[in-house]
């Protein structure tokens, strides 16, 4: 008598494995969106903390100063430059990516001027966009930046040096 397996057996260790994984791959992608948030909260963070850094030392941005003088996180430039509107100067704006869209929040810094203080601003942006950059404006702890205000600034800004984290 021949030793082996049956095509009974083989049939349910099939079946099995894909009950297995039709569990586990909802699971799996669900992570790595997390992931995506998570890192995106976290280059935010060191964003604003190598800005302050940056203003402490230099006292100013002006107006030449580029962004990889100021942080080492990944950002895209693509089509935008210099200030972002006539109210604002800005150093040249750029995106903060993540996985499937590279231009999710823009971002933009401005000097002290009048009584507003040096500040990152932020513009989420409009129209399409990828479902992950979607639940990365949409999680609670980027709602906290991109909806914040300083002094009466219209826009949405972090104050650079602010006390504000986010979790």
């Amino acid at each position: 008598m021949k030793k082996g397996f049956t095509m009974i057996e083989l049939i349910f260790v099939i079946v099995i494995l894909g009950i297995l994984a039709s569990v586990a791959i909802p699971r799996l992608a669900a992570t790595r969106t997390d992931a995506e948030i998570s890192a995106a909260v976290s280059n935010l963070r060191t964003i604003l903390s190598d800005a302050a850094a940056y203003y402490a030392v230099k006292g100013e941005f002006g107006s030449t100063v580029k962004w990889k003088d100021i942080t080492n996180v990944p950002l895209y430039q693509n089509h935008i430059q210099g200030p972002i509107d006539s109210s604002i100067q800005a150093v040249q704006a750029v995106y903060l990516g993540v996985a499937d869209d590279k231009e999710c929040i823009l971002l933009g810094l401005a000097d002290r001027d009048g009584n507003k203080p040096a500040r990152i601003e932020f513009w989420p942006k409009s129209g399409t966009t990828g479902d992950v950059c979607k639940q990365v404006r949409n999680s609670d702890a980027i709602k906290a930046y991109i909806e914040s205000t300083v002094n009466g600034v219209d826009r949405n800004a972090i104050a650079i040096g602010s006390s504000t984290s986010i979790y």
